[in-house]
Formats: structure tokens, C-alpha cells, sequence
């Protein structure tokens, strides 16, 4: 971000989350940070770790970093262009 005011550091726009962010946000998430918090660590936007956090609970408000992974690679196995 261009923005003096902006609490994130720029970074490449497009960015993927790689094994070893999603394994920092199931470790911060389960000391009970917030989504802003783990967004400052992993210099990322909040909505995005929502959106990990999302996809990688598999059972009762339980993040798995595998898990989120491993639906990442299906969801990306199955874009583009359709022949």
C-alpha cells in the first residue's frame, strides 16, 4: 500500500499462502490471535487469513494447516480454463 496510515507492508500483490504460513497461522490462532495479529506476522491482508481460516477448519473451530493446504491444491487443480 502506497498509504503511510496503512498497518500492512507492501508486498507482492497476488502473494499465495505457502505450508509453512498456514502452519503460523494454526500456531498463533490457537494462542488466540486475531486475525489482524497473524495478518502483521505473515504481512498479509486480515481477510485473507479469515479466508485460510475458513478453508482449513475441519472439525469444531479446529485450523489444520495441512488441511487448508490440501484444499487449496484441489481448488487450484480444478481453475482455468475448462477443454
Amino acid at each position: 500500500m502506497d498509504h503511510s496510515y496503512s498497518n500492512t507492508k507492501q508486498h507482492q500483490k497476488g502473494k499465495r499462502l505457502k505450508l509453512n504460513d498456514r502452519t503460523t497461522i494454526q500456531e498463533l490462532h490457537s494462542k488466540g490471535y486475531s486475525n489482524r495479529a497473524i495478518a502483521r506476522e505473515l504481512n498479509c491482508s486480515p481477510s485473507t487469513i479469515g479466508y485460510d481460516l475458513k478453508r482449513g477448519t475441519v472439525s469444531v473451530y479446529r485450523y489444520k494447516a495441512v488441511e487448508g493446504q490440501s484444499t487449496y491444491e484441489l481448488h487450484r487443480s480444478e481453475c482455468g480454463r475448462k477443454s
